[in-house]
């Protein structure tokens, strides 16, 4: 019979190999020791620099170490933890990974030898906390062990004892074997001579499930609790100590030492759970329950991956448990999907399975501790991914956590449309293709493109977020992005600008930004940006360049001490054809109201000190027709003049708040002294500010607890006003056009958009009613002691009033209802009684409103408008409706109008823009989204959008269209994106078109 001959024909039980070296000294060296003051047992030592712990011919080396050494009367142990190309070598054994954990002792002696020996009581940063982490919760399993105590003590073979179990024992495991179903199980027992000493072995038939209660592995304080072993399979051969010939006590149970040895051969259905969700199949099976260990065939493990909320599969030819947790495969293919033909799949020669720290943690409700989570991580090596049987990439070795299914591609996409031609679009994970381990947190890609009409193009960008970056502590959050692209084309960016020769034909950015958060409220932030040309990004990465903020280089360095703070900023200018002031370097204190005279007054103060270079935009090297400096009849605003010097400035306002009943009312007095060392003129220019006035608010309120209405979705009704006013009578001892603008007001988007209004909009000269320099004065921006644009201050009297509405009610279930806005009226105006000179003869300007009716728990009427007297002033207003379904989509509908007229006959603005847009999930597969824009004052279409989208389990599946009337350009494109994991969202584009980024 096989099932026997496999019994009597199998290997001999292994034992835990002893690799102790008593006698032989451990050395340890490296290039910096920290030793940490206090810690005498054990003594605590941090590493860095060519680490190395040796025992005779074994060694372990890394970059960075922590080193636990307990020292006893003829022993010492010595615990190591290394990260960073750490390595493992012993003789007939290489190892590397990027952290190891070992336990050496040693009975003849530690010596050390490092170039640098200091005692530190600072906190020990975050190496210790990860070697802290590893040490507290690694799992010492008899395949990783390096050093183990040999013990003089004889080697006793333990015996099945028939003592009572109880749940939790640590001395005791229980044995249950059941029926898998409804066959009466066939049984065989006997004892073998064929081993020493003599063993029990049962032959069980029929479909059997055995559990075992109460398995542990490690040793002393190492050990741990295992939990159930669940086994099933439609036959078994179990071998462990005799019991005294009666076979399993009462017939299907049987108790245990922890130490009796017990190995198990399955064949046929084998499924064996551990925990709740982790779930191992095969065909053929060999289990060592005493030290949980397993060898499989034809073998298929699933593991729950708590952080994807999904299952990592991995189907191999032979599969091996080295530990709990812990699995080797060979011949081995994982994947995400649930499928059991994959539509893709990663192939790999070796497979490894093991828990990693990686710093996350969690919270123990009993004790409210935080612990360290362990994450499934993935090591495979000679790897080839595979779509549909079709191998598309290979890799040496790949590393990554489980709910990362190792993909190096993650989208593909192929567009068409009239300035780049035909597009190949690739983006992939740099760190598979490297076969690196990415950390936690970070991300890297590579970006490799082609575009018929432009040329091909490669890059590389990365974000990240996560701790301890570059040895640095604290939160390190960044992003970086580095591309060329050879374009033989042109650009085409609108109306005005349909055919631009680039500068270069090598073309492309280098761009990086850093925050790094340090200790005592401390954050460097640094940028790197790089342009090859004026308008590549504005060709290439247009919403970028319209929305965020600019790419430039500087580092600035701050800190928040509570009521003051300071900053120290760098930034030069990189690339010369925009207008940039340099600062070399400038400094800023800031004290936020501080109370003077046991709190009647309050004190706030900004005093800056720097040195500045405007560096006006080098317009000579672009197009001629591409740009018209913009003046106006009186000043200029962005083509200002090479101007440098020290830029000095202090500001200080007193405030005595006090209160009428519900009126607040707070008197104010500012002053200001600044100086240049150069003026527009070129010569030194100081300038005084005295600035008073007096701030007001009253705030009332009154419930109608019995409004109530299912259709406007009201329970109950609260109406509460805020009314505010200022008076601000403000003296400059210079005029403001004699000042050049050192602290930029505009982004490099509006000023180059502003650079073209004198040519496509008011034919050759822009009125100062738009010049948003006067703008800015009128609305005091620059008046307040921390406002960036200190300037922007003239001779000005105002009287600001406001008034603001809300309409709240309370929607929620029972007990947990929460209170929002339902209704919101806001608005405002200003007075000015020297009209003539502050608002172009106008007493009552900038008037402004808002307004929101949230008529639903997703859906909201908005409006807003903003209106100016004078003649031929500004006149903007809005409407739309905004419905959101979070599972099904979204509807806007609006419409908006910017009006102003220039001088008499030089043309004006009048846009009268209405746009639709949707995004609609019409079924668990079919997404769609839409929008469209036309302007029916210029009468000219401003664009469609359309894209469809195929959600599959395995793939993402983009179809999309869209039409530029503005550049006179028609494209159609299709993309492709892996998804990842049961549950992954609709991928990184779709989340775009959804507005989930």
């Amino acid at each position: 019979m096989v099932l026997m001959a496999a019994a009597i024909g199998r290997y001999v039980p292994v034992r835990a190999e002893s690799l102790a070296l008593p006698d032989v000294p451990i050395h340890i060296r490296a290039n910096l020791c920290q030793r940490l003051a206090g810690s005498v047992q054990p003594a605590i030592l941090i590493l860095r620099g060519q680490c190395a712990v040796e025992q005779g011919e074994t060694s372990i080396r890394a970059n960075r170490m922590v080193i636990w050494d307990t020292g006893s009367t003829g022993v010492r142990t010595i615990d190591v933890y290394g990260e960073d190309s750490a390595q493992f070598e012993k003789p007939g054994r290489t190892s590397s990974e990027s952290t190891m954990f070992f336990r050496l002792t040693t009975r003849a002696g530690v010596t050390s030898e490092f170039r640098r020996d200091v005692t530190t009581s600072s906190e020990p940063g975050s190496l210790f906390r990860r070697a802290g982490n590893r040490r507290l919760v690694a799992e010492r399993v008899a395949a990783e062990q390096t050093q183990s105590a040999v013990s003089s003590a004889p080697i006793v073979e333990p015996v099945a004892q028939a003592v009572p179990f109880q749940a939790g024992s640590d001395t005791v495991r229980r044995i249950r074997i059941r029926s898998r179903g409804f066959q009466e199980l066939q049984w065989e027992t006997f004892q073998s001579e064929a081993t020493t000493p003599a063993e029990q072995v049962w032959v069980i038939t029929g479909g059997v499930n055995l559990l075992v209660d109460g398995v542990q592995v490690g040793t002393g304080a190492r050990r741990m609790d295992v939990g159930l072993i669940d086994l099933s399979a439609d036959r078994m051969v179990v071998w462990t100590s005799p019991l005294d010939g009666e076979g399993l006590a009462g017939g299907d149970q049987a108790v245990q030492t922890l130490d009796t040895p017990m190995q198990i051969y399955m064949e046929g259905n084998i499924e064996i759970r551990q925990g709740i969700r982790n779930l191992l199949r095969a065909t053929h099976a060999l289990v060592d329950v005493q030290s949980d260990r397993a060898l499989l065939m034809n073998a298929e493990l699933k593991v729950w991956i708590p952080q994807a909320g999904g299952s990592v599969r991995v189907r191999a030819e032979r599969l091996r448990q080295l530990a709990r947790d812990r699995y080797h495969a060979q011949n081995a293919w994982a994947t995400t999907s649930p499928f059991g033909e994959p539509g893709f799949r990663l192939q790999s020669r070796e497979l490894f399975i093991e828990p990693r720290y990686t710093g996350r943690t969690t919270i123990d409700p009993a004790t409210g501790i935080a612990k360290p989570e362990a994450t499934p991580w993935v090591t495979a090596l000679d790897n080839k991914f595979i779509v549909q049987d079709l191998p598309l990439f290979y890799t040496p070795r790949l590393s990554a956590p489980a709910e990362d299914p190792n993909l190096p591609i993650r989208r593909a996409s192929l567009n068409q449309d009239r300035i780049f031609g035909f597009q190949v679009r690739t983006v992939w994970n740099l760190s598979k293709i490297l076969g690196r381990d990415e950390p936690a947190g970070t991300d890297w890609e590579l970006l490799a493109d082609y575009m018929s009409e432009r040329g091909p193009g490669v890059g590389t960008q990365t974000k990240y977020d996560t701790s301890g970056l570059f040895g640095l502590p604290g939160r390190s959050v960044g992003e970086g992005l580095l591309y060329y692209i050879h374009d033989d084309g042109r650009d085409r960016l609108g109306i005005d600008r349909m055919s631009l020769v680039p500068n270069t034909r090598d073309r492309g950015r280098i761009t990086w930004r850093h925050r790094q958060h340090l200790p005592h409220n401390t954050t460097v932030f640094g940028e790197i940006g790089y342009l090859s040309d004026p308008f590549y990004q504005e060709s290439y990465f247009e919403n970028e360049f319209d929305q965020r903020k600019d790419i430039e280089t500087l580092i600035n360095l701050k800190q928040d001490l509570g009521l003051w703070s300071w900053s120290i900023l760098a930034r030069p200018q990189v690339n010369d054809f925009e207008y940039t002031t340099e600062w070399l370097p400038r400094a800023d204190l800031y004290g936020l109201s501080q109370s003077l005279l046991g709190g009647l007054l309050t004190w706030t103060s900004h005093s800056s000190a720097g040195y500045g270079h405007i560096r006006p935009g080098n317009y000579t090297t672009t197009p001629a027709s591409a740009f018209t400096p913009l003046f106006t009849p009186i000043f200029p605003y962005v083509q200002m003049p090479d101007r440098e010097g020290r830029v000095v400035m202090t500001r200080h306002e007193i405030d005595a708040p006090f209160s009428l009943g519900a009126l607040k009312i707070v008197p104010f007095g500012m002053g200001e002294a600044a100086s240049w060392g150069e003026a527009l003129n070129g010569n030194g220019l100081d300038r005084y500010v005295a600035s008073a006035g007096i701030r007001s608010s009253l705030t009332m309120w009154r419930v109608f607890p019995h409004v109530r209405s299912r259709i406007f979705n009201l329970n109950g009704l609260a109406h509460k006003v805020v009314i505010s006013a200022e008076y601000a009578w403000t003296d400059a001892s210079e005029n403001f056009t004699n000042i050049p603008l050192y602290n930029e007001i505009d982004d490099n988007a509006q000023e180059r958009f502003r650079t073209r209004l004198a040519t496509n909009t008011f034919m050759g000269a822009i009125p100062m009613t738009f010049n948003p320099l006067s703008y800015a004065i009128r609305s005091g921006a620059g008046r307040s002691v921390t406002a960036p644009w200190h300037e922007l201050v003239e001779d000005q009297q105002v009287l600001r009033l406001g008034m603001r509405h809300r309409l709240q009610t309370r929607n929620g279930p029972p007990g947990r209802a929460r209170i929002r806005d339902w209704m919101i009226l806001e608005g405002g105006l200003s007075v000015f009684p020297d009209a003539g000179r502050d608002n172009f003869g106008e007493d009552v300007g900038l008037l402004t409103g808002r307004y929101q009716w949230n008529a639903g728990e997703r859906t909201s009427v908005l409006a807003g408008a903003d209106y100016d007297l004078f003649t031929n002033a500004q006149e903007i207003w809005n409407v739309g409706l905004l419905s959101q379904r979070s599972l099904r989509g979204s509807v806007y509908l609006g419409y908006r109008q910017i009006r102003g007229e220039g001088f008499p006959g030089l043309g004006g603005v009048d846009s009268r823009i209405a746009t639709a847009s949707f995004t609609y999930t019409m079924g668990p597969k079919w997404i769609s989204t839409f929008g469209t824009a036309y302007d029916f004052g210029e009468k000219r279409n401003r664009g469609q959008s359309f894209t469809i989208t195929r959600v599959g389990l395995d793939w993402l599946f983009h179809i999309g269209a869209n039409y530029d009337q503005g550049k006179n350009n028609a494209g159609i494109a299709f993309m492709v994106e892996p998804r990842f994991g049961s549950s992954a969202d609709m991928g990184s584009y779709l989340g775009y078109l959804m507005g989930r980024e």
